[in-house]
């Protein structure tokens, strides 16, 4: 059963097209459009806001993509994800699941790890984390009620999605012991400060000295790799430090063994080639595609290549997306993993 998918300039264009009210839209809306829950009060609408989201092959920082729920499909609103839920009783024969959740609450990974610990072992979960690029405490996650922080949408499906999920960031030095952290605060490396083992070997490689008004400029070209056994490096952003401490996107466990990643252009970008390969091993009607925002400042004018680069690989599907914080995804049987600076593509039959 194809669902109707659309792209609108603003929620007044999108509200005109509205043929019938009992109708059930989930929105990937953009950080530039204005959602006024008046306007929407009376409407069975569920969204999250990310910094730009993904139409075709084309970036948007305004407007909204609709996307039209068909009895195959349902929408479960979370808007309180530091409780524990029972998804047994919801999701233990669903195929897969679309997640969009609060990108920067403290809470996401014993989140996504409940809900993973309670679907069947061959649901594939993928999504991504909603956020504005400079709103820290901005409420992005909606519904026809209000705005809601620490918060998540899961759309459940009856279908399945196959998932690619690349980086294409390459090791730099490691590895280190995490021996102390808290949460997403990486205190210790080896029992030293975590920050200036990071801080000597970054400046080491590029030549220049760490500073409070450098550190998210320099710290996006070297993310920190987790190491997982047969799978892909689990990426996180150190966003910015305090007391020797390094402030992460995302959080990191004691005794993780980790690395320090470089970005190389190309590597990226191949990457997410092999990520789209892998997502359209099987046929699908659309694509569905979470690149993170710091993986796109990172590429900056070649980002627009990294798009060119997914869709000059599908054949009549169509692709729709968002910029993220943070991305989600997992594989049948896998663990579920929060990635940084991640492509992560769907291919899916809504």
């Amino acid at each position: 059963m194809k669902t109707n998918i659309n792209y609108f300039k603003d929620l007044e264009s999108f509200i005109s097209q509205i043929n019938n009210l009992n109708t059930e839209y989930l929105l990937l809306v953009a950080t530039n459009t204005l959602i006024e829950i008046e306007k929407i009060n009376t409407l069975n609408i569920t969204g999250a806001i990310f910094p730009e989201i993904i139409y075709e092959n084309k970036l948007y920082d305004s407007g909204l993509i609709a996307i039209e729920i068909k009895n195959n499909m349902k929408v479960h609103f979370y808007d309180d994800i530091s409780k524990t839920y029972d998804f047994y009783k919801t999701f233990n024969s669903t195929k897969s699941i679309i997640t969009l959740l609060d990108g920067i609450s403290i809470y996401n990974e014993s989140f996504l790890q409940n809900l993973f610990c309670n679907v069947n072992i061959n649901t594939n979960i993928i999504g991504g984390g909603a956020g504005t690029i400079n709103g820290k405490n901005k409420k992005v996650i909606f519904n026809n009620k209000g705005f809601y922080n620490n918060s998540a949408i899961l759309l459940s499906l009856e279908t399945s999605i196959n998932i690619g999920v690349k980086h294409g960031w390459e090791y730099l030095t490691g590895p280190f012991v995490v021996t102390s952290s808290e949460k997403n605060i990486l205190k210790q490396l080896d029992y030293k400060s975590a920050f200036n083992t990071y801080k000597n070997i970054i400046e080491k490689d590029c030549g220049i000295v760490l500073t409070k008004n450098n550190f998210q400029e320099i710290s996006q070209n070297y993310p920190i790799g987790i190491v997982k056994y047969m799978g892909e490096q689990i990426v996180r952003d150190p966003i910015s430090y305090e007391n020797g401490n390094l402030v992460l996107v995302g959080e990191i466990s004691n005794n993780s063994i980790i690395n320090i990643l470089k970005g190389d252009k190309q590597k990226l970008l191949d990457s997410a080639k092999e990520a789209t390969t892998q997502a359209l091993k099987e046929d699908c009607e659309s694509i569905i595609i979470f690149e993170c925002i710091s993986r796109k400042e990172f590429l900056k004018d070649k980002f627009d290549e990294e798009l060119n680069n997914i869709f000059s690989l599908l054949h009549n599907q169509k692709g729709i997306g968002a910029v993220t914080i943070g991305e989600v995804a997992n594989s049948g049987n896998r663990y579920i993993n929060f990635f940084n600076k991640t492509c992560v593509v769907g291919g899916i039959c809504f």
